[in-house]
């Protein structure tokens, strides 16, 4: 099996009140690093991916209370893969229009 690493940090990865505020320079260290493919956080309670200097982002939903009910409230299950991950949504509250979705991510 390949070595994947992932890293999972509690603050939203901005320079807002509130992030975590050395999110570019945790990005310059990681980015010569090719074995970390994903970075999974929270705290803004809204529920999204992206993709910054070659690792995915995974904004994970709030688990107790969403900000708006335009956003999930539930968790994550999490199938990791040598070549991926699926990530399938489990809403308990708040938007549950997708519900059971799973988004399939990929890295070499």
């Amino acid at each position: 099996m390949i070595a994947r690493l992932f890293f999972f940090v509690h603050h939203t990865l901005g320079d807002r009140d509130g992030d975590l505020l050395d999110a570019d320079r945790m990005f310059q260290i990681l980015k010569p690093h090719p074995k970390v493919k994903a970075i999974f956080y929270g705290h803004s309670h809204v529920y999204e991916y992206g993709f910054r200097e070659g690792k995915h982002l995974i904004n994970l939903p709030a688990v107790g209370y969403n900000f708006n009910d335009a956003q999930p409230v539930g968790w994550i299950n999490a199938r990791f893969k040598d070549k991926g991950v699926d990530l399938t949504l489990n809403a308990a509250g708040g938007n549950m229009a997708d519900h059971g979705k799973t988004t399939s991510l990929k890295w070499a």
